[in-house]
């Protein structure tokens, strides 16, 4: 996580990952190369696990973590603090996110950038990022206007493919925008995958396991 900007930790519960991840968030704000980090969890994660943490480990007692969430949020947002916590259901308020439909019947977002621009974040950590497997949400969809204005993009999860390698796309592309598997899910299927009997699915095509963990090992930790 030091040294790659885009980077994932594929850890099974219990191994560590949030630990890992604030001990990376503290040196690298020693070494003044991180200012402002946003994080997004589950809800209950939010609550009881990031703020937890910080005062658990006296190593991490110098990190300021607020909980974006509830009534009080907007004054939240300005304090200052070093990590600000949300849940995937709170992008649409901290995006400013409007969703109109398109001609043909998708949902289109659209965020406003500059103001996001204005809050400073530097860093994004995205806790469980199998939440943001699915490339057609509208949460996938609002993250990706600002992905760019990230310096670094962590995440985390120990469940990266549970339904499938078909996960992996969504994933990867929130921490590298496309380099890893490339910028188009469709492409992707092609290249990888062949369609299932049935005709609704998709199966890996012979020897494409391994090219897709190649692709991805410069990237993610397994343990």
């Amino acid at each position: 996580m030091l040294e790659h900007a885009a980077s994932a930790l594929f850890l099974d519960p219990g191994l560590g990952k949030t630990s890992i991840t604030l001990a990376a968030i503290k040196l690298l704000k020693q070494k003044k190369l991180l200012s402002k980090v946003l994080l997004i969890a589950p809800l209950r994660v939010c609550h009881l696990v990031w703020p937890l943490e910080v005062t658990k480990w006296t190593d991490f007692n110098g990190l300021k973590v607020v909980v974006l969430h509830g009534p009080g949020k907007d004054e939240l947002l300005k304090t200052e603090a070093d990590i600000y916590v949300i849940n995937p259901e709170g992008l649409d308020w901290l995006l400013q996110a409007k969703k109109s439909k398109t001609v043909t019947g998708k949902t289109k977002v659209e965020v406003d950038l500059r103001r996001f621009k204005s809050l400073g974040f530097d860093t994004l950590v995205v806790d469980e990022l199998s939440k943001f497997k699915h490339t057609n949400t509208n949460r996938f969809k609002g993250l990706k206007h600002v992905l760019n204005t990230f310096a670094r993009r962590w995440g985390l999860t120990g469940s990266p493919a549970s339904n499938g390698l078909l996960d992996l796309f969504g994933q990867c592309f929130v921490l590298d925008q496309g380099r890893t598997l490339g910028p188009y899910i469709s492409h992707y299927r092609m290249k990888y995958f062949v369609p299932s009997h049935d005709g609704f699915n998709w199966s890996i095509r012979e020897g494409a396991e391994q090219e897709i963990y190649d692709r991805i090992k410069p990237l993610a930790l397994r343990m």
